[in-house]
């Protein structure tokens, strides 16, 4: 399972995204990764004109598909389903890739492209995402209402109004899997993209049973790979820069310019997130420090 060089002898990545808004951020990312690239767009049903906007803008850039598309709403199996679908759409589309990373549209590369591409050639086909069986103790252990672990996946949740609530109701995992969770965000060899396909489309139990959780897409993905051949290829780093403890919300904290010290620091791969009304120059230092150079779409 280690990772398979192209012919020119680098790492291709491909990149799934799921966005719903901002033209201006979205394709900016898009044009700061690699032309070769092959990039795939899932755009929420909700996302208005945006959807068209994006497509117009993305024209001139080879190797961009856009996937089928679902209500994404938050905490909803919609998100989930929308990683299926790009998942599937990699797949399906036959072009070379030996990782795919999913990324949202606020989140933004702080590597070059070159680092990103000898990083996962040295990776020797590890899995990156973050991953823990959630019926024992683990970082959500402790958190109150609706996501306290292992409630999110095995107690039945209601949605009324917009609203969801928890439910005395507990539920076991289908096909005698065990559950585990962790980031949403990942990146991941060709080969277990795959296998995550494959499983999606032989396994309507498990759709069925992601009704009734609550943020199913911060455990789909790992509990797929946590109970299959790749669990020991699972490194627990998600290569994702984010700031979680700084004191004013929303989560996780906005990333300005006096941050760019310490994203420059990280080891990290990307970081989130991003959001050009709150900070409209911090991605022109990442570039200029990294040596990335932006083609406008």
């Amino acid at each position: 399972m280690e990772c398979h060089l192209s012919l020119e002898g680098l790492v291709i990545v491909a990149y799934l995204l799921l966005v719903h808004a901002n033209l201006k951020q979205v394709t900016r990312l898009i044009s700061a990764l690699p032309e070769e690239s092959p990039v795939f767009i899932h755009v929420d049903t909700n996302a208005g004109r945006f959807y068209e906007e994006l497509r117009d803008a993305m024209k001139r850039r080879a190797k961009t598909y856009f996937v089928p598309r679902f209500r994404s709403r938050w905490a909803s199996p919609g998100i989930s389903r929308a990683t299926f679908s790009l998942i599937n759409a990699a797949i399906e589309s036959g072009v070379e890739f030996d990782y795919a990373t999913l990324l949202s549209g606020a989140d933004y590369p702080i590597k070059s492209n070159e680092q990103i591409a000898d990083f996962l050639a040295r990776a020797k086909g590890n899995e990156f995402i973050e991953s823990f069986a959630m019926e024992k103790p683990n970082r959500w252990t402790e958190m109150g209402g609706l996501y306290k672990a292992p409630d999110r996946a095995l107690r039945y949740h209601l949605r009324i109004r917009g609203r969801v609530y928890n439910t005395p109701i507990t539920r076991s995992m289908p096909y005698g899997l065990v559950a585990y969770g962790g980031s949403q965000w990942w990146t991941l060899t060709r080969a277990a993209v795959e296998y995550i396909d494959v499983f999606h489309q032989k396994s309507p139990k498990f759709d069925r049973f992601l009704h009734g959780t609550f943020i199913p897409d911060e455990f789909v993905v790992q509990t797929i790979l946590s109970n299959s051949p790749f669990a020991g290829r699972i490194v627990g780093d998600d290569l994702r820069f984010a700031i979680w403890d700084r004191p004013v919300p929303p989560y996780p904290a906005t990333l300005k310019c006096a941050d760019v010290p310490e994203l420059l620091a990280s080891t990290k791969l990307f970081a989130r997130k991003f959001s050009d009304s709150v900070d409209s120059d911090v991605l022109d230092h990442l570039d200029a420090a990294i040596g990335n150079k932006v083609v406008a779409a």
